[in-house]
């Protein structure tokens, strides 16, 4: 599992926030427990596409490329953990990494506008890459009645993916094709988390909306004009739309079994793709926008303490 040292620094700042708010609350209200940590396993689904125009201006043709990666799969694994700063405050700290270890890419170039002329097209294997994500989220009970409560949250989160391009058995001019595309989105979250709970179990449900800034960085290893190891960059912003259900049925007074659904879905708006070469000069032209799409399913345990 290789992950770049910025995401180990954003991690440890993650980690400074909270300390802090725990010698900051060391008087608060005491909860029925203060920690919980929930390790959980399962399965992810993705889908991801970019484009770019033709020119700086979006034209000439308004889609010159477009990459495709779909039928993303593999095994997905998280860590959260959450500290009751009172009674109705928490904060929570949620890790979550999964594999690719199947997929398809699908690489078009278009001569003409809106998709039209295609003069290239491959579809080459995606089987490799990773998803990773990490969430630092503020929870407050507002509203309680009976067994139900509505809790807003606001965090700030940060998501990095890479994607490979990988030779196909069925094109012999991919040979030694291991291409990269790797993503970053940096933001804050906001929405709420809305739970049932009884003594048998809870169930809740999160929706979040989110707003993050979006970087990319290519590296295309068979392109000799392509400068080598960022090839073309990728700046825009992002509005993310995420939620999930939670079912948790406690076991013990201090553990509980989870089952968990996720879906992220991120859509990142027109920017910037400036391509590098070896013998020419930076080249700019508009990224016309990216989608991500990712449903996950998760089982996990819930110690209490």
């Amino acid at each position: 599992m290789q992950i770049t040292l910025r995401i180990f620094s954003f991690k440890y700042c993650l980690t400074c926030l909270i300390l802090i708010l725990f010698y900051k609350t060391s008087s608060a209200q005491d909860a029925p427990h203060k920690w919980e940590i929930k390790p959980y396993v399962g399965f992810q689904q993705s889908r991801f596409d970019w484009s770019i125009a033709g020119n700086s201006s979006g034209t000439n043709p308004n889609i010159l490329s477009e990459l495709i990666w779909k039928n993303l799969k593999g095994p997905g694994y998280g860590l959260d953990i959450k500290y009751h700063i009172t009674s109705k405050l928490s904060v929570k700290i949620a890790n979550q990494y999964s594999n690719i270890t199947k997929g398809d890419a699908e690489d078009t170039d278009y001569a003409d506008d809106n998709r039209q002329g295609a003069f290239y097209f491959d579809l080459l294997n995606a089987n490799k890459g990773y998803l990773y994500n990490t969430d630092l989220q503020l929870d407050y009970q507002l509203f309680k009645t009976g067994k139900f409560n509505i809790n807003p949250v606001i965090g700030i989160s940060y998501n990095q993916q890479k994607f490979h391009l990988l030779e196909s058995a069925s094109n012999p001019e991919s040979n030694g094709l291991n291409s990269t595309y790797e993503a970053r989105y940096k933001g804050f979250d906001f929405g709420g988390t809305f739970v049932f709970k009884t003594d048998a179990f809870s169930i809740g449900t999160t929706v979040l909306g989110g707003f993050y800034t979006y970087s990319a960085k290519a590296n295309w290893n068979l392109i000799p004009d392509f400068a080598k190891p960022v090839s073309f960059t990728h700046k825009a912003n992002s509005f993310a739309l995420s939620g999930g259900v939670n079912l948790s049925v406690p076991l013990t007074k201090n553990l509980s079994v989870d089952a968990d659904y996720k879906i992220n879905n991120i859509n990142t708006y027109s920017g910037v793709d400036k391509a590098y070469f070896n013998n020419r000069n930076t080249e700019e032209t508009q990224f016309n926008g990216a989608n991500f799409r990712k449903n996950a399913v998760f089982l996990g345990l819930k110690f209490s303490f």
